[in-house]
């Protein structure tokens, strides 16, 4: 093998530019396994702001001249931080788009029940009450209640542990650090864009929206009395 000559010599300005390459490439590995992703990066979206959800269905209530809104939607997150996030989050994309004195959030799991009328109970995994004006609403004393079930939820979807009840100050961090503040999927909106695009799509959706007015009407008389007796719950905790 042939020896490069004593003569060769690098120059200076590479011999830094070597160096600084091996210093920052040392340090910021170090840095890593030190520190961890998680101070470098942040932590992952779901930790702030919750996880995607779906939206089951949305139920209207005209309580004494009051707009009462409730939301179930399901989700997978299995950690009681992340659900209670998810609900938070849709509790408030709920409340920019839509118009209603109060917004309750339901949160399911993916294996939960498909009749609403089993939505309540073990099935919820967590839970969220907004109202802007609390005061005008009987039984609530703050904009917000947030509770939860703690613990992950059975193969059946159910929820078994300890109930739990954020403070408004929780509830206030939560919110303020959230990045993402997207509303639950519509698997129905989704449907109705596939079907406009095949070209039949208008009508179908036009009898689907009829469908579920329909339906709303049967959930609105269903769920009046319930409602009641939920916000009355909440200000009990």
């Amino acid at each position: 093998m042939k020896l490069l000559p004593t003569s060769f010599r690098l120059s200076r300005k590479l011999l830094i530019i070597l160096a600084g390459v091996m210093v920052l490439t040392g340090a910021s590995g170090a840095a890593a396994i030190i520190v961890g992703r998680e101070a470098l990066l942040g932590p992952p979206a779901e930790q702030v702001s919750g996880a995607a959800c779906t939206l089951v269905t949305t139920v209207r209530l005209d309580r004494n001249g009051q707009q009462w809104l409730r939301k179930y939607v399901r989700s997978d997150a299995k950690e009681a931080d992340i659900r209670i996030k998810t609900a938070l989050r849709v509790a408030g994309a709920v409340s920019n788009h839509e118009e209603a004195d109060l917004y309750q959030v339901i949160l399911l799991d993916a294996a939960g029940p498909a009749n609403r009328a089993d939505m309540r109970g073990r099935a919820i995994g967590a839970e969220v009450l907004f109202a802007r004006d609390p005061s005008a609403i009987p039984g609530m004393t703050a904009p917000f209640v947030a509770r939860y079930t703690d613990g992950k939820p059975a193969e059946n979807g159910e929820f078994y542990g300890e109930r739990k009840e954020l403070s408004l100050d929780e509830i206030k961090t939560i919110v303020t650090a959230m990045e993402d503040r997207a509303d639950c999927v519509d698997p129905n909106a989704v449907a109705e864009e596939g079907g406009k695009s095949g070209g039949h799509g208008e009508a179908k959706a036009e009898a689907a929206e009829g469908g579920h007015e329909a339906s709303a009407g049967g959930e609105h008389a269903e769920a009046a009395e319930e409602g009641t007796h939920e916000v009355a719950a909440a200000s009990e905790h």
